[in-house]
């Protein structure tokens, strides 16, 4: 039997919002600190705005400076990003998928991760960033609701 190199942590929520408008809430990738939680800054510091290739600079108190490689971008659908040595985690690959549904769109991330050595169990890993992610989700929606985003 093959040893489990990744765990994942998973949330999904459900907005009565145009899954388009959800999108642009999500894809403005400078504008992650102004809505999500724990994070104190984000700028893009590649060439690339947006897209695969993209790379965002985001600084947490928690972890310090972070970069999100972005590695798939589908527009107004999905878009995925990996990072390297985050805090206790020495690597991760974060997916965000939206699907429009009769009454909005759902939304789902699935953050794979290892875990340094020594520093935190997956099991504890898993239950920290699965509160996280649905906390983000839920300042997402809060975000796509803005009055300026629904114009």
């Amino acid at each position: 039997m093959q040893k489990k190199l990744t765990n994942i942590a998973r949330a999904n929520r459900s907005f009565e919002l145009p899954a388009s408008t959800v999108w642009a809430a999500l894809a403005e990738l400078d504008a992650l600190a102004e809505w999500a939680p724990g994070i104190d800054g984000a700028c893009v510091i590649s060439e690339a705005k947006s897209g695969v290739g993209a790379v965002r600079s985001v600084t947490t108190a928690q972890f310090g400076n972070i970069e999100h490689h972005f590695t798939q971008w589908e527009h107004d659908r999905l878009f995925a990003y990996v990072t390297a040595d985050s805090g206790p985690f020495s690597r991760t690959n974060t997916v965000y998928e939206i699907a429009p549904t009769d009454t909005g769109a759902d939304v789902k991330v699935a953050l794979e991760f290892e875990v340094k050595p020594g520093a935190i169990t997956p099991e504890q890993a898993e239950a920290v960033l699965t509160k996280s992610l649905n906390a983000t989700l839920q300042a997402l929606e809060l975000h796509a609701r803005m009055p300026a985003r629904r114009a």
